[in-house]
């Protein structure tokens, strides 16, 4: 290690590596970040804007440390507003009898979601079209898609970390020991340790080799709209395993046809503007055929979509691990080497506490690794 300030270099401009480096400058490490593209160029900046209970047992401390976060966030000036109180979830099908074994089932494996069933979605949401039933939920937080990771960004520069944009990085090793980290124009960067936060490209850096490849892409479409009445609920089609388990859904997605992509209704509004998404690919698709997708099977839960304003198509593709869940921790075998990726659709809901973990295990704390999403776990290939 070096003597004074422990050198630190991040990589990854997502929601994880901005707060890891706000949080690590707020301990006193000397902290520059590399992002190749923009901050929240990925899907951090491209999510459907929904901070949400993760439905996973294994994932919900990390998402409620991440609430207490975003609230301190709140609080710190710097452009981010987490509302005061959920705005409530409704998973949407028009098969009643379904949707209450889907509450059922909730209420045995997440309780804390009060899940509750509604027969006729519309005595909560007159907005929504005739024939659905919903299950409601008790969480989901709107927010703009990129605010959160920009507010953390902000932090991080307000707390002393040099935020290096446009620049392509990769850990520069010597032998088991990592020295830093080597730009594409081949000059070095200096750190004692090195985190690589960069998504769905992480296990590339943190392994060239491909031999430790457990996150895969799987590729989103959505669409920023302006609806003239846009529910309060964030509202979604009620396939919630398929959204939680993508490895399954791009394992459908990879015997679909070109034409006929499946997605999974989303919606959430916040500060004027509705995210309707979204897909689960496996290879990057053409987004006006998407889009166009999108839109088309909206309408059978929202009518109104056919008459929103499009503000913005947008495409990025999620760091999905292959067993839902993130990959947070030391990389085995490499002195001062971390990673912490994987988070799939749940980054946002997720990501600060991810990023809180890895940056006290980073400057030689002694936090417990949950064993369910510890970087050094086993997975099924």
């Amino acid at each position: 290690m070096s003597r004074g300030r422990i050198r630190v270099a991040v990589i990854g401009g997502g929601i994880v590596g901005c707060a890891a480096a706000a949080y690590l400058a707020e301990r006193g490490a000397s902290v520059s970040l590399f992002e190749r593209a923009a901050i929240g160029a990925g899907a951090s900046g491209r999510n459907l804007g929904a901070i949400q209970h993760p439905f996973d047992p294994g994932l919900a401390g990390l998402h409620h440390e991440s609430l207490d976060l975003y609230r301190s966030l709140s609080a710190d000036g710097v452009g981010f507003s987490l509302p005061g109180a959920p705005v409530g979830l409704l998973l949407l099908n028009p098969d009643a009898d379904a949707v209450r074994r889907q509450a059922q089932r909730m209420a045995i494996a997440l309780p804390e979601l009060q899940p509750t069933f509604v027969e006729d979605a519309r005595a909560l949401e007159p907005v929504l079209a005739p024939g659905l039933a919903a299950c409601r939920l008790e969480t989901a937080y709107p927010v703009p898609p990129a605010s959160a990771t920009a507010a953390f960004a902000s932090l991080a520069l307000r707390r002393g970390a040099d935020l290096r944009i446009g620049l392509v990085a990769r850990p520069r090793l010597a032998g088991d020991r990592v020295l830093g980290v080597e730009l594409e124009d081949g000059s070095r960067h200096a750190a004692d340790v090195v985190l690589v936060a960069a998504g769905p490209w992480s296990p590339q850096l943190v392994d060239p080799t491909g031999a430790w490849d457990p996150i895969r892409p799987t590729w989103g479409v959505t669409l920023q709209l302006r609806l003239a009445d846009p529910p309060r609920h964030v509202v979604e089609e009620d396939e919630v395993d398929a959204v939680n388990r993508p490895a399954a859904a791009t394992a459908r997605a990879a015997t679909s046809v070109d034409d006929d992509p499946p997605s999974l209704f989303s919606l959430a509004s916040a500060e004027g503007a509705s995210s309707l998404g979204s897909t689960f690919l496996p290879v990057e698709p053409e987004p006006a055929p998407v889009s166009a997708l999108l839109l088309e099977r909206a309408e059978a839960y929202l009518p109104g979509i056919r008459s929103a304003e499009i503000l913005e198509r947008r495409i990025c593709a999620r760091p999905q691990s292959i067993d839902g869940r993130p990959f947070i921790g030391p990389v085995a075998g490499v002195d001062g080497l971390f990673v912490c990726a994987g988070h799939g659709p749940w980054g946002i809901s997720t990501g600060p506490a991810s990023a809180r973990l890895v940056a006290d295990l980073m400057l030689g704390g002694a936090p417990a690794v949950p064993t369910e999403v510890s970087a050094s776990r086993a997975v099924a290939s």
